[in-house]
């Protein structure tokens, strides 16, 4: 007997079914367990990666969960799709199933997806559509929505269409030829109009209905339905009763009905939230709150645009902040710092050509333009803000500091640019004598031999590439050694030996001078344990001691452990600290040097002179050795004002009851020197070079050698009214 024209058979069924769905998922899958079959039945624009072609079902779930599904979910997903875990699922729900997954997309991304799983055969058999569909906007804002599509096939009628208004939110209509078959109650409630028979797509046009400027994209989504496409989309705004115009997505798919008349089912879904929600988001993300200016990603990609679209045009990126911003933010409150931040703003976007130059707040006071000109643009921006800032406030005034960098090399990211901007300003303000600077070829090649020293010195400490080398410290009047300083050295396999003015300035700045300072520590250790069990009968050595080493609570307890990890006495191993470790908080090194002063340590000041409180921390902190800058010996040979004050300090330390040792004496002239003032100990080029630790000990223990002392420095020393070096 021959089926009525208008009763669909099965496969027409599934097909209408499949075009239904598409409506609402962007990829669609049919899979079959019982023959390990499956196959793509939809598939949106694009956006997410398929899964491997070329094997079974069993095989393609297990490729799918290891390479499209985030790592976090995957035990999840692989549970979803066991067939006994399947059948009991959709056994209890009545006729559906899934859950929600981070799925790979074809930008390498991962975005949020709710996996939905509906039967697709006869009873018992293990045949099923999987649907999925994108829900990330909503997974991050927190507003997604439970969509269940509970459909079979049996039939589309009325009841159907409410059921999928039900469970997507949406409103449903149908037409074949020119008229309306179907159209949600819902549609004519909600939205302006008067509907009186009228297509709705010529009602919402002629009633205004329609957003005036949503109506070329309407044509074109109109265009593709009249060129007999299956399925077409569009994104745009329709005016409610309330006169208000809200965001909707309208979806359609052509349904095959054999008859000459097309026939459509349309869905209507309200996207205003989301799309709100998703502009606010993107506006938060792509601009600052407090300036209006954009933010870090933002800029790196607008600057990027522009400059492929003018690749000829010269251009400089500049980073700027405000020197002090954070006492001024203390001082006069963070109502006042936000105010300063916006009026930089201000005058920074008012010196710029809106159209081919850009701006950004990183962070705090951090700023980032990009210029379009020469050094010339630059300095004329930064006059114009220094002249704009310097008329700011009365109650003080704000500077700003300035680092440039070319943008011309179309290789180079643009962010490396910013990094190297960044250098520059550093730059500036490293050297106090000009508010900016920009990124030339010696910034370059100190950038360059930072990145290979950041890329060497985790392996070369564990290769045990750092040596320490030891320079001697000599008695002036008899040249016997009485101690040495262990100085890092680094043994590079094809560099040679670096010295330390190449790594160490580095290593403070980013902390891995502490890692280094244990390790050469330990090496000292090492090699005084050794001459002990040699016999020899060791000088104390002075290793140094970076301030990053006292924000350690267990500093003390570590020094304490490594010398008795060697069995050393403790007066072997002194500390030996620069003035840059005197600032961070002085009555916790107070407190640590009495510690480790009671446990047997001892203590010298390192470069004595070259900070603004020497004299201050004498006083304060209780040092055992204090070790003259070598600016004390040369300034002392040389004028009358430096031998009054080198040979003050040797007096003052003397009286404190402290040794003094002298740094970079180069010339028996300058021992002479040192000598008629009363200091009895010196270090530096005169005596020796620093040697690795086998030189030292050959000389040192193995020949018992003594430095040679010209006869005049075991002379006597003079009374102060017969010293020739203070009446020069």
């Amino acid at each position: 007997m021959p089926r009525r024209p208008d009763v669909p058979d099965a496969a027409e069924m599934e097909q209408r079914y499949i075009r239904l769905l598409s409506n609402f998922y962007d990829q669609i899958y049919d899979l079959d367990f019982r023959i390990d079959f499956y196959r793509s039945v939809y598939q949106s624009d694009g956006k997410f990666c398929a899964p491997p072609e070329g094997h079974g079902l069993a095989a393609m779930l297990e490729a799918a969960a290891d390479t499209l599904i985030h790592p976090e979910d995957k035990a999840d997903f692989q549970r979803l799709f066991q067939r006994a875990e399947l059948r009991r699922a959709l056994s209890s729900t009545g006729g559906s199933t899934g859950g929600e997954y981070r799925k790979k997309c074809l930008d390498g991304s991962y975005r949020w997806v709710r996996v939905m799983v509906f039967p697709f055969g006869g009873s018992g058999q293990e045949r099923y559509l999987v649907c999925f569909q994108d829900i990330d906007v909503h997974k991050h804002v927190g507003a997604s929505t439970r969509e269940n599509v509970l459909l079979h096939i049996q039939s589309l009628d009325h009841l159907r269409y409410r059921a999928i208004a039900e469970q997507t939110r949406s409103m449903v209509f149908e037409w074949q030829g020119p008229a309306l078959t179907y159209v949600d109650a819902l549609i004519p409630r909600l939205l302006a109009g008067n509907y009186d028979g009228r297509h709705l797509f010529e009602l919402w046009r002629e009633d205004k209905v329609l957003f005036s400027e949503d109506r070329a994209v309407f044509e074109n989504f109109l265009r593709s339905l009249a060129d007999s496409e299956p399925s077409s989309a569009v994104t745009m705004r329709l005016r409610r009763r309330t006169g208000a115009f809200t965001w909707y997505v309208l979806s359609c798919t052509r349904l095959e009905n054999n008859t000459d008349e097309p026939r459509y089912m349309c869905s209507l879904r309200d996207v205003d939230k989301a799309i709100h929600i998703a502009r606010s988001l993107r506006q938060q993300a792509e601009y600052d709150d407090l300036t209006g200016a954009c933010t870090m990603p933002t800029f790196l990609e607008k600057t990027g645009r522009l400059r492929h679209k003018r690749p000829d045009a010269l251009r400089h990126i500049v980073r700027y902040d405000v020197a002090g911003f954070r006492a001024i933010d203390e001082r006069f409150g963070q109502e006042e710092g936000r105010r300063l931040l916006r009026a930089i703003s201000y005058l920074t976007r008012e010196n710029l050509a809106s159209d081919r130059e850009l701006f950004a707040r990183l962070s705090g006071d951090i700023f980032l333009v990009c210029l379009e000109g020469g050094s010339e643009r630059v300095r004329e921006f930064m006059d114009w803000l220094r002249r704009g800032v310097a008329e700011y406030a009365n109650a003080y005034r704000p500077e700003l500091f300035f680092g440039a960098c070319r943008l011309d090399d179309p290789e180079t990211p643009v962010r490396e640019i910013c990094e190297r901007a960044y250098l520059a300003l550093m730059a500036a303000k490293g050297r106090g004598l000009s508010d900016h600077a920009f990124y030339d070829d010696e910034l370059r090649r100190r950038v360059l031999e930072e990145h290979f020293i950041k890329a060497e010195m985790y392996a070369a400490l564990a290769d045990g590439q750092f040596v320490p080398y030891l320079q001697p410290k000599v008695e002036i009047f008899s040249g016997r050694i009485v101690g040495a300083e262990a100085l890092a050295r680094w043994r590079h396999p094809e560099r040679g030996l670096i010295p330390p003015n190449r790594f160490v300035p580095f290593f403070e700045r980013n902390g891995f001078i502490v890692l280094l300072d244990k390790y050469i520590w330990e090496e000292v250790c090492k090699l005084l344990r050794s001459w002990l069990d040699k016999g020899y009968r060791p000088v104390p050595v002075s290793i140094n001691v970076s301030r990053l080493h006292f924000s350690d609570n267990s500093f003390c307890e570590k020094l304490r452990a490594l010398t008795d990890k060697y069995r050393l006495p403790r007066h072997l191993l002194e500390l030996e600290l620069t003035e840059s470790a005197f600032f961070e908080n002085e009555k916790i090194l107070q407190q640590t040097m009495r510690d480790l002063q009671e446990s047997g340590f001892a203590f010298s000041m390192d470069d004595f002179g070259t900070g603004y409180s020497s004299l201050n921390t004498l006083r304060a902190l209780p040092f055992n050795t204090v070790k003259l800058d070598r600016a004390f010996v040369s300034d002392g040979t040389d004028n009358r004002r430096g031998r009054i004050v080198a040979r003050n300090t040797i007096t003052l330390a003397k009286q404190l009851g402290m040794k003094i040792i002298a740094e970079g004496v180069e010339t028996v002239e300058q021992a002479l020197f040192l000598r008629s003032l009363g200091c009895d100990h010196a270090q530096g080029f005169y005596y020796s070079r620093p040697m690795d630790a086998r030189d030292f000990e050959t000389f040192s223990f193995v020949r018992r050698k003594c430095f040679w002392v010209d006869p005049r420095l075991q002379e006597t020393l003079p009374r102060p009214e017969d010293d020739v070096w203070a009446k020069k």
